[in-house]
């Protein structure tokens, strides 16, 4: 942890308070396992008990602070001495705009998020902030709120300032990398911190981490990540052990954290990724062997296994799971082809240009319409339904990019380049981090991703000020009957969990993603507010229905609540540029935003 960055962000965080407590628990008492719901700050006024974070340890007792970020698990058990202690919960971010150095460091450093603890040097100014808090806070008057806010960015300023004098002596830099790996390679199922193998190896934080960046361009904790991932990912193929054993076998408590890391870490979960080896390779989970392709030849793995070092490089290298398996990406595709015209918006969206890609029926010139003035050269590829294999072949891609509609061509695909099939349908920020990960635009992605985030946050609670628990459905005349997405939909999602808007009920069903109501049905809908999705080829229906009686005598129709709005853009292409211009619309119909 390095001390300097966590100040710099802190300096520019906007901060919200959202509880401060003091908590006693009586010797044999335990707290209840629960989910934090933002940041938290805890702080041991006397006693002893064992904490857990995530499944990670620490042995508190009186002057030591730990903390965690948003949904991290906590337990407090084994409290052998009366356990008196402070919780500060807060949320803190970077407002934007602010620089790419801001957001940079952010992503790498994570100052609210991560998890650290230690015994603190200078335990009374310390208890002095948390009681005047504390005092301050259980007050009524906007006033004491702020002051609460005030007390605690200096409690954070002493916090920050101790931990700096905290100064480990430095281990000989030509060797701690090689030794910390051994150490993790042998005891990767023990409760390892940051901390604690910087003292297990007489250096600093600072030292075990530049040195690690330096070697194989990732930190030590983030490495032993990778081990464990690698671990678990054997036992999943070639065992039926369930998740919490191989969980615990792995080095983590908790359950239900491991999954959450393992999708992060790998983009899917750890039993669709059981699922995946075991389809691809054909065998029982007892024998499963799992040869990954690559985009270059691997080294002998017998050489590379004997020495930790080289092991460690193998694991900074980029692996993709998809849908077919896994795909180790030795170096960094130049020439990608995407057989779905979604997965364009994906890699504008990171500032990169796609070789080739199907074309679109229904344009002029065969790409999409929005994107059109974003591309350069891209070699058009046949269509979805029919990608052309030898316009394919032609382009001698590095890599293609599928999805489950060419499952039937997946083998010859990947006789032409190495191939990924990703879940059409996935979240899209689930798959822009794959896709920023197979660029080397992982960074980037969670820029975007972050951007976005920061945007509906702000319009979430302007909306709800604005419609006061209005509904609000999306609807799509086609097939001589018109579709009601449903807030299982991709879409739909976008409009009820990021928006906060109220859906019909007809529209409340977490199974089908769409549901066919006949024109007689609409007033049974009886939605305060349409969006209606119309393309050129249901023009003539859409056009139809509006000017019927049933039309005419919604509610929503004669109060002028209704919208129209381009099907390709809130239905095709589901990718961050085509996402945020749903959303920017939603804005402009209710907020007049433009």
């Amino acid at each position: 942890m390095i001390v300097e960055n966590h100040l710099i962000l802190w300096n520019h965080a906007s901060l919200k308070i959202m509880d401060v407590q003091r908590i006693v628990l009586p010797i044999g008492e335990y707290l209840n396992t629960s989910q934090l719901s933002s940041s938290a700050l805890l702080y041991t006024i006397k006693g002893r008990a064992r904490l857990l974070l995530d499944g990670y340890e620490h042995h508190v007792e009186s002057g030591y602070v730990s903390h965690a970020g948003k949904g991290t698990v906590l337990t407090i058990t084994d409290v052998t001495d009366h356990l008196d202690y402070y919780i500060i919960m807060y949320k803190a971010s970077l407002p934007l705009p602010c620089s790419q150095d801001h957001l940079q460091l952010l992503a790498r450093t994570a100052p609210f998020e991560i998890q650290y603890g230690y015994a603190v040097s200078h335990a009374a100014p310390l208890l002095v902030f948390l009681s005047r808090m504390k005092r301050e806070w259980d007050q009524t008057e906007a006033m004491a709120k702020l002051q609460v806010k005030s007390l605690f960015y200096q409690f954070i300023c002493e916090l920050m300032g101790q931990l700096q004098h905290l100064r480990l002596e430095q281990a000989s830099p030509e060797d701690i990398v090689l030794q910390a790996v051994r150490y993790m390679d042998e005891h990767y199922s023990e409760p390892i911190t940051a901390d604690t193998l910087a003292a297990l190896l007489n250096c600093s934080s600072r030292t075990m981490q530049r040195m690690f960046n330096k070697r194989l361009a990732l930190g030590p904790i983030d490495y032993l990540m990778q081990i464990r991932i690698d671990k678990a990912k054997e036992l999943l193929c070639r065992t039926n052990a369930g998740l919490k054993n191989i969980a615990e076998a792995v080095g983590y408590v908790d359950s239900y954290y491991f999954s959450r890391l393992f999708k992060r870490y790998t983009g899917v979960s750890p039993s669709t990724y059981r699922e995946s080896m075991h389809q691809a390779s054909g065998d029982e989970p007892e024998n499963v062997t799992v040869i990954a392709p690559t985009l270059e030849t691997v080294g002998s793995v017998k050489n590379a296994a004997s020495d930790p070092l080289d092991a460690a490089i193998r694991r900074s290298l980029r692996t993709i799971i998809h849908l077919k398996g896994e795909l180790l990406l030795q170096r960094q595709p130049e020439k990608i082809a995407v057989l779905d015209p979604q997965f364009m918006d994906h890699m504008l969206a990171l500032g990169e240009q796609p070789a080739g890609s199907v074309m679109v029926t229904g344009y002029l010139n065969g790409f999409p319409e929005y994107l059109i003035t974003k591309l350069r050269a891209v070699q058009a590829l046949g269509t979805l339904n029919e990608p052309d294999l030898e316009a394919l072949r032609a382009l001698a891609p590095d890599l293609i990019i599928c999805t489950e509609f060419q499952k039937n061509i997946y083998e010859s695909l990947t006789h032409i380049a190495p191939t990924v099939m990703l879940e059409r349908n996935r979240d899209w920020r689930e798959t822009l981090r794959t896709l920023g990960r197979i660029m080397g635009k992982k960074l980037e992605a969670e820029q975007v991703i972050q951007q976005y985030k920061h945007k509906i946050s702000g319009l979430k609670s302007l909306l709800a000020a604005k419609l006061h628990g209005q509904s609000v459905t999306m609807i799509r005349p086609r097939d001589n009957t018109i579709r009601l997405h449903t807030c299982a939909h991709r879409t739909a999602a976008i409009l009820y969990s990021d928006l906060g808007l109220q859906p019909p009920k007809l529209a409340v069903d977490r199974k089908r993603t769409s549901s066919m109501i006949a024109l007689e049905g609409l007033p049974e809908l009886d939605a305060d507010h349409y969006f209606v999705l119309t393309d050129n080829k249901f023009q003539a229906w859409s056009d139809e229905i509006q000017t019927t009686t049933t039309w005419k005598s919604l509610r929503a129709v004669q109060q002028q609540h209704v919208y129209h709005a381009k099907a390709s853009i809130w239905i095709a292409y589901y990718g961050p540029i085509a996402m945020n211009q749903v959303v920017d619309q939603v804005a402009e119909v209710f907020l007049d935003a433009k």
